[in-house]
C-alpha cells in the first residue's frame, strides 16, 4: 500500500510539473512618441524652407544618415530628432545664405518594423510611434489558424536580443523584428 501511494504521489508531481504554468509575458512601456523619435536609414524626411523651393526636399536616410544639402554640404540626420534637424539647417541657413530662414522637417514615413511567422500578410510595414505588438498584429492582417496566440518572440533591432513570451502591450521600435509562433494543436 505505501508503495501504491508513493508511486500516485510522483504521478501527480509529475502531471503538475507538466502543468505549470509559463512564465507571464513580459511587458514593455518604452513607447517612443514623434517628438522623440531618432531619425535613421529607411526614414523618409521632408524639409521644407519657406519661399525657398531650391531648398525644399525629401529624402530618404540611407546606412550613413547623411544628405548634401544645397549651400551647408554634409547633414548628419542619423540619431537625431526632427526638430534637432530643424534648428541645425536654421542656424548653418543664417551663416551668410538665408537672414531669418524658416525651416520645417518633419517624418514622411518611419522606417519598418517586420512581422513574420504565423500571420495572415508577414512583411515589413512602417513604424508609426505608439506601436505595440497588438497594433503590429492587427497590421499584419491577424493571426492564422495555426498560430499560437502566447508564442510571440520580439528581436530588437538595437541589440539584437531576442525577447520570447513578449505580452501584447510590449512596444516595438523601427527595425524589430515579430515572431508569431506555430502551434501544434
Amino acid at each position: 500500500m505505501k508503495i501504491m501511494n508513493l508511486c500516485v504521489l510522483v504521478l501527480l508531481s509529475v502531471l503538475l510539473a507538466g502543468c505549470s504554468s509559463s512564465p507571464p509575458p513580459l511587458k514593455d512601456d518604452t513607447t517612443v512618441n514623434a517628438e522623440q523619435y531618432l531619425l535613421g536609414a529607411g526614414d523618409t524626411v521632408n524639409i521644407n524652407v519657406a519661399n525657398q523651393p531650391d531648398l525644399t526636399m525629401r529624402v530618404v536616410l540611407d546606412n550613413s544618415g547623411a544628405i548634401n544639402y544645397p549651400y551647408i554640404g554634409n547633414l548628419v540626420l542619423k540619431g537625431k530628432t526632427a526638430s534637432q534637424v530643424d534648428a541645425e539647417i536654421t542656424q548653418r541657413l543664417r551663416k551668410g545664405y538665408l537672414l531669418q530662414p524658416m525651416v520645417t522637417v518633419n517624418i514622411a514615413e518611419f522606417r519598418k518594423f517586420y512581422v513574420s511567422g504565423e500571420i495572415e500578410n508577414p512583411n515589413g510595414y512602417a513604424y508609426e510611434p505608439g506601436m505595440t505588438v497588438e497594433k503590429a498584429i492587427a497590421l499584419g492582417g491577424g493571426f492564422t489558424d495555426r498560430a499560437d496566440r502566447k508564442d510571440l518572440s520580439l528581436r530588437k533591432a538595437s541589440t539584437g536580443e531576442l525577447l520570447k513570451n513578449v505580452d501584447v502591450t510590449h512596444s516595438v521600435h523601427p527595425g524589430d523584428i515579430l515572431i508569431i509562433g506555430m502551434g501544434f494543436f
